[in-house]
């Protein structure tokens, strides 16, 4: 047919930027994929099972988001650096996601990636930081498309949410973190996850494993080069088949929606199930209960947020809503619809705006929003009105505070703003459109839809609206130029006025998808030699056009002018509007014979062409087998040859002419007929339209009606809520009873009740001990019972309580004087604090009485003490303080107590009280040690001095009692007694020099031997040392060191001799003893020893020890280095001397060695008091 009889179609073109695939198709390589896991509190353990379950070299690149202290540095990177050996670093900016790495955010930080690098920035407000996790994943989306991984793992709060979403929108694959039993996470994880973004929710454990078959099935289905391929023909052939499937199993069409996305969203299905073939994936989508439905959710995944693209927003309120809210008719209301609503956000947006707008008008006029999706549970999580809170990051503070009520961690939209929008279910493809309306917004639905669609839905949406409405589209739509529906009233954002031309609603033609096989076939191109023969042919074949199910002409042939003639009106291509009059009667039976019979029919049908009667054969055949959808139909002509015009029947005419008249005459009358019908259907079908309207009213009303019963289900739960509270308040008072009762069985304090007229009400056990009351009592004059408090003063005082509202508490003590019981009488107040009785108390405080007695006794004690005893605190701070530190010190309690024990010391005494404390802290007592104090005068004081820890009833040490007795005359009598030593060893030495002397000349007179004669003297010259180094040491023991020093000073050389043991103290006696024998020992060194050469050493070692008969000393004397030993031939003097003096005196054993290298002498002793005792200090000697 030529291109001039083609039927004048609706102009209406919207032309769409397509949404840009974010994976470079020319890319020759593939990227690792960037796994992007985001978390909060709780989500270390997370981290450290997910990369203990990682491969170190999966080829993926894995960047982590969490909420960190801004203020803190993190040790996040180092720790995960020891759950896994991959290299884990902190993000710095310019860093490159590179495969088999880990990438930490740093503290207070926002983490981007553009270009596959990412970017550091500092969050502006706290709001951001906490969205950071969104953040990043939809520049992960952006950058990546289908290369991007999304992960949520634990965390309280919804961040992440709206990145989730963005990467599955841009066709990546998500997880969200399962509990245990297998549901998403409460916080984060389940925020992702009942927003219908997560394709898989899995515990952490588990998603290494399904990252690595991820990898594993896109390395399958990738091109040579290693990009996800773009196209698949096998799965573009099976779109048709498919959308037949979700057609027939939830009645939605998706025959015009846009190949590439279909495409998009089927492959990434494909992908999550790990499906390679498509006829594979079709078998599943019908075998499946559940995969239509995933499907049509991954179909229709829409990104959305409040105040999407703030710029747009501000000029639709200046620029319209203005306008819409000051003119117009104030009795009618403004009517908007969006289309495409989604999660409610944008609708939400708008009613704020509109609201804003009226706030500061004397007589707004009202807004009904109708908000409307395709999408059932987007509609019912818009009609809840409750969003997390990351919406902070899209809506000031103000208009949160205003529009907004806060629950928790989410925001529920407030009533103002919710009672202005009336959310509803509509399928724009199927559902007529609502009317009347003054604006239209359709953000970024149009792109996903087919020029064919586009062009009914904005027909609908010109259909809809008023005249001087308005159409408001996103920002990657437009309307064409030359359009005789919209002219744009601002370009740049996008806001259209509606052209008062003639509405069409356009019906919804027969699902494109499904016709697509038998267009191609019928569009496939022919060979030259057959396109020459059919054009040959066209000129004898009858004319013809094919219809589809809605009788929409989709294809025409051959010359098919004489039988059209098109209804007045918008150009359409329905059959019944472009058919002539008198053939559209015929044909619409026709077409509904072929429809039900399934066969071929035709009819001769006249009609008049230009004042001739004209008679056309028409023939409807329906195509194809049904077997893809409804079936088209091809609608022949075929003219009919009549008899030449103008003959009559003539006088040998048969009779059966006159029937043939009658026939003509009753034909021309069905054709009046059918022409009053035809005007009786288009009135029909202006009716239908105002019917239309009506029943968008009835919508609305039916909307509203939800809402209303919406409300009524709330008031339903808050009523159970009610019940359940009623419920919780009697079970508590039951408990509270039964604790009640459990609380009076128990206690030990006679408690009791009276109420005005001092009848008894309720009382425990413990008042029978003090009244003669049993169970039953309740209700009785207290008067009329017996008690063992003396005196009858009870209800007198119970009486002033009731008068002056007070409280009173005194000690009452028993007839017998034994016990004593603490009164209190209190008023009884009700719960609505109306006073209705007494209660009255008897606590039994006989042992507290006699406590404070003897606590009394002690501190009379105490008080009355000559010696000072105080008390201070760990801090050494006194706290006590008895008169008789104040007659030792000087100091008066007043002055003394708080002040530091460190007042009572002298300047070279300060450095000693913390040694002190110390010692006191660990819990050890410092007893009978002797100081010297300071007294308030600066005088210098003897004092003996006992320092014992206090501790609490717990056994924790909280201070300290000191216990100072004045020394001054043990102090004078110790300083004769040395006097008197001193004089003694004056005498002593005196003697022992007279008794040196006599023998010395004694000797000499009898020509003693030298040698005998100093050996006689030496031995009295040992005994001489010995004392003095008794004296030395106050006459009573001396230092067994000391003594060997003595003795063999003047032996030393060149430390020739070694000295070796612990500190040991000898009594008198044992020090006289033991300094013979050293004397002995020393002599025969040097005379025949080790001490007579140069070269000799001599080496003393002692040491003390215990066993089962007592602690024992061990001296041990060992030469090296002298003459050559030889046994003696006989025990001279010297010996017997040593062993007759220690054994007999001391009880020691002696074992003498005479080794050739030199000689060695034990001497073992035993350690009693009588010879001594160890010094805590050991020491070594050379």
């Amino acid at each position: 047919m030529d291109e001039a009889m083609r039927p004048d179609g609706p102009t209406e073109v919207a032309v769409v930027e397509q949404p840009s695939d974010p994976v470079r198709a020319d890319d020759r390589t593939a990227p690792p994929l960037i796994v992007g896991i985001g978390a909060s509190a709780g989500g270390l353990v997370a981290y450290q099972a997910f990369f203990a379950a990682m491969p170190a070299d999966s080829g993926m690149a894995f960047v982590l988001v969490q909420h960190l202290d801004p203020d803190h540095d993190s040790a996040l990177a180092d720790i995960l650096g020891e759950a896994t050996t991959m290299p884990v670093t902190k993000a710095v900016d310019g860093t490159v996601p590179k495969a088999n790495t880990v990438t930490v955010i740093p503290p207070n930080a926002i983490l981007k990636i553009e270009n596959g690098i990412l970017q550091i920035a500092k969050p502006v407000s706290a709001t951001a930081r906490r969205s950071s996790v969104d953040t990043f994943l939809v520049s992960l989306a952006q950058d990546q498309g289908e290369n991007a991984v999304g992960i949520i793992l634990a965390g309280y709060g919804s961040d992440g949410t709206i990145g989730i979403a963005a990467i599955k929108e841009a066709g990546g694959i998500t997880f969200s973190e399962a509990a245990f039993d297998h549901h998403a996470k409460l916080g984060m994880p389940q925020s992702a996850a009942d927003g219908g973004f997560v394709d898989n929710v899995l515990p952490v454990e588990a998603m290494p494993a399904a990252l690595l078959e991820h990898i594993a099935y896109r390395g399958k289905v990738a091109s040579p080069g290693g990009v996800p391929a773009p196209e698949n023909p096998a799965l573009e052939a099976q779109l048709v088949t498919i959308c037949a499937v979700l057609h027939s199993r939830l009645g939605r069409d998706f025959g015009q929606y846009k190949n590439s996305t279909m495409l998009r969203r089927v492959r990434r299905r494909m992908q999550v199930l790990r499906i390679d073939e498509p006829s594979e994936y079709v078998e599943q989508l019908r075998q499946l209960p559940d995969e239509p439905q995933l499907l049509f959710r991954e179909i229709l995944i829409g990104v959305t947020r409040f105040f999407r693209d703030p710029d747009l927003f501000e000029a639709l309120a200046d620029s319209v809503i203005a306008e819409l809210v000051t003119k117009g008719d104030p009795s009618l209301p403004v009517r908007v619809w969006v289309a495409g609503c989604a999660t409610g956000e944008e609708a939400y947006s708008l009613a704020i705006l509109f609201k804003e707008a009226c706030l500061y008008l004397d007589s707004p006029r009202q807004v009904v929003i109708f908000a409307t999706d395709v999408d059932d549970r987007a509609i019912a999580f818009a009609r809840s009105g409750l969003y997390p809170d990351i919406i902070e990051a899209d809506i000031s503070r103000e208009r949160l505070d205003h529009h907004f009520v806060k629950e928790g961690q989410r925001y529920r939209v407030a009533k103002h703003i919710r009672d202005l929008c009336v959310f509803s279910t509509h399928d724009l493809v199927k559902d007529p459109p609502f009317s009347k309306l003054d604006l239209v917004t359709c953000r970024n639905l149009l792109i996903y839809f087919e020029t064919q669609l586009q062009q009914r839905v904005v027909a609908m949406f010109h259909y809809g609206l008023k005249a001087g409405g308005k159409l408001w589209l996103g920002p990657s739509e437009t309307i064409a130029n030359g359009t005789r529906l919209f002219k744009a009233a601002d370009k740049r954002s996008r806001i259209y006025d509606r052209i008062d031309t003639t509405p069409v609603l356009l019906l919804p033609p027969a699902r494109a998808r499904a016709m697509t096989p038998d267009t191609r076939a019928i569009a496939s191109p022919v060979s030259e030699l057959d396109a020459e023969a059919n054009r040959i042919l066209a000129h004898y074949a009858p004319a013809y056009m094919i219809v589809d199910s809605q009788n929409e002409i989709l294809r025409f042939s051959g010359s098919l002018t004489r039988y059209l003639e098109p209804m007045s009106g918008g150009a359409s291509l329905n059959l019944s509007r472009l058919l002539h009059p008198d053939l559209r009667a015929p044909a619409r039976t026709l077409l509904k014979r072929a429809a039900d019979d399934g066969s071929r029919v035709q009819e001769q049908v006249p009609f008049r062409l230009d004042g001739r009667a004209e008679l056309v054969n028409i023939i409807v055949e329906p195509m194809g087998d049904g077997s893809a959808g409804p079936r088209h139909v091809l609608l022949a002509f075929q003219d009919v040859v009549q008899s030449a015009p103008g003959r009559t029947p003539g006088p040998g005419a048969s009779a059966d002419d006159v029937p043939h008249g009658e026939l003509l005459a009753a034909r021309e009358k069905l054709q009046v007929v059918t022409e009053e019908l035809e005007t009786a259907n288009e009135e029909l079908q202006s009716s239908n339209e105002e019917f239309q309207s009506v029943n968008e009213e009835l919508h609305s009303t039916v909307e509203e009606l939800e809402t209303s019963k919406e409300e009524l289900q709330s008031i339903n739960e808050e009523l159970h809520t009610v019940n359940a509270e009623l419920n919780n308040r009697a079970d508590s008072l039951v408990r509270s009873n039964s604790d009640l009762a459990n609380l009076f069985d128990s206690t030990s304090v006679a408690t009791l009740f009276l109420d005005n007229d001092f009848r008894i009400r309720r009382f425990t056990p413990a008042v029978a001990d003090v009244f003669n009351v049993q169970e039953g009592d309740e209700g009785r004059l207290i008067t009329d019972f017996a008690s063992r408090i003396s005196g009858d003063a009870l209800v007198a005082d119970a009486r002033v309580v009731l008068r002056d509202l007070t409280s009173i508490e005194r000690e009452v003590d028993s007839d017998d004087g034994k016990s004593t019981f603490l009164l209190r009488i209190r008023p009884y107040r009700s719960l609505n604090n109306v006073i209705d009785g007494v209660s009255i108390t008897l606590v039994d405080i006989s042992e507290r009485k006699h406590l404070d007695k003897a606590r009394a006794h002690l501190a009379a004690i105490v008080e009355s003490s000559e010696d000072a005893i105080i008390s201070h605190d760990l801090d050494g701070l006194v706290t006590s303080w008895n008169h008789g530190a104040e007659k030792i010190y000087g100091y008066t309690s007043s002055e003394i107590i708080g002040q530091p024990m460190a007042t009572l010391l002298a300047e070279a005494q300060l450095d000693e009280w913390p040694a002190y404390l110390a010692r006191l802290r660990n819990g050890e007592t410092l007893t009978n040690f002797d100081i010297s104090r300071t007294t308030k005068d600066d005088r210098s004081i003897h004092l003996s001095l006992t320092i014992s820890p206090i501790c609490d009833d717990k056994g924790r040490i909280v201070g300290a009692s000191a216990v100072a007795r004045n020394i001054a005359d043990r102090k004078a009598a110790e300083e004769r007694a040395a006097m008197l030593m001193s004089e003694l060893d004056h005498r002593v030495k005196n003697i022992l020099a007279v008794v040196l002397s006599v023998v010395s000349q004694t000797l000499r007179i009898g020509s003693v031997p030298d040698p005998i004669r100093m050996d006689i003297e030496g031995r009295i010259m040992a005994i001489a040392r010995a004392h003095n180094l008794v004296a030395d040491q106050g006459g009573v023991a001396s230092s067994l060191r000391e003594l060997f020093r003595t003795e063999l000073e003047p032996f030393v050389q060149n430390s020739n001799i070694t000295l070796t043991g612990p500190d040991v103290s000898l009594t008198s006696n044992a020090s006289l003893i033991v300094a013979l024998a050293v004397h002995e020992l020393t002599t025969n060194a040097t005379k025949y020893g080790a001490l007579s050469v140069a070269e000799g050493v001599l080496a003393i070692d002692w040491t003390a020890a215990a066993d089962d008969s007592g602690s024992r000393l061990s001296i041990v004397w060992q030469e090296h280095g002298g003459p050559v030993v030889a046994a003696p031939a006989r025990r001279g003097f010297g010996t017997k001397l040593i062993e007759l003096s220690l054994v007999r005196g001391l009880g020691a054993k002696v074992e003498r060695t005479f080794a050739p290298e030199g000689v060695r002498c034990q001497i073992t002793l035993p350690l009693s008091p009588e010879v001594g005792s160890l010094l805590p200090r050991p020491g070594d000697e050379t």
